[in-house]
């Protein structure tokens, strides 16, 4: 079993497995191309599961030789085929050397969206999936997640968490970590462990490449995965 986690919007990557040929997010390394003149560009994720019809962030970002952040060069952004569209403001680096843009799954399917200012280059690979979609109904604090895979096929589940918040400026953002699933593996994860954060209470969302089970033990009892479809809650 393997967990990956996105603390930021700056958070790192790193590989997990390969399904279907292709990658899974994970925040341990980063993926990157030297060009021969010193400069780098740096994405983050650089694996991506995504259901269709999502938005995935991806953060890119230009520094040279000694590390420096270099403003004002213009990437270009480039998906493999049409299985994903690329959305973003502006792809002028900034002070920081930064741009952000928005990966949109269009259809099933494994690609590559490459990232290159005609020199250095890196890529991001990106899965999409029809997902299953759970919902965590309540949650709260360090509580531990129980997920179940009935199936003897690997299967893929990431879990986004959201916190309730009577701020007016809303819940902060926490971004979504991956999990890894062998055939009939059963799995216990202390999500703000997991997450790096000290969670309040909230709900959690489940998308999964397969059929998952499990749910976690709450004030109110034990609370399972509800499968979510087109018209809501099963």
């Amino acid at each position: 079993m393997e967990i990956t986690r996105n603390t930021s919007y700056v958070a790192v990557f790193f590989f997990v497995s390969l399904l279907f040929g292709v990658a899974y997010a994970d925040d341990q390394q980063i993926e990157t191309t030297t060009a021969s003149g010193g400069n780098q560009i740096v994405v983050s994720p650089g694996n991506i599961l995504m259901d269709i019809a999502e938005y995935a962030p991806v953060n890119a970002y230009v520094i040279d030789s000694d590390g420096n952040p270099i403003e004002g060069i213009t990437l270009q952004v480039a998906p493999q085929d049409s299985t994903v569209s690329i959305k973003s403001g502006s792809f002028l680096t900034n002070e920081f050397g930064h741009i952000n843009f928005f990966i949109f799954g269009k259809q099933e399917g494994n690609t590559v969206v490459l990232v290159t200012d005609g020199t250095a280059s890196s890529q991001v690979n990106v899965t999409t999936r029809n997902l299953i979609h759970y919902v965590l109904p309540y949650f709260y604090g360090n509580m531990q997640l129980n997920i179940i895979n009935p199936s003897s096929e690997e299967n893929f589940a990431k879990v986004q968490f959201y916190e309730n918040s009577s701020d007016e400026s809303g819940s902060r953002q926490i971004l979504p970590f991956t999990v890894r699933l062998s055939g009939k593996e059963m799995v216990k994860i202390p999500l703000a462990k997991e997450l790096g954060v000290e969670l309040g209470d909230g709900w959690a969302e489940i998308l999964a490449t397969d059929v998952i089970i499990g749910g976690v033990w709450t004030k109110k009892g034990y609370l399972p995965f509800r499968p979510v479809n087109q018209q809501g809650l099963q």
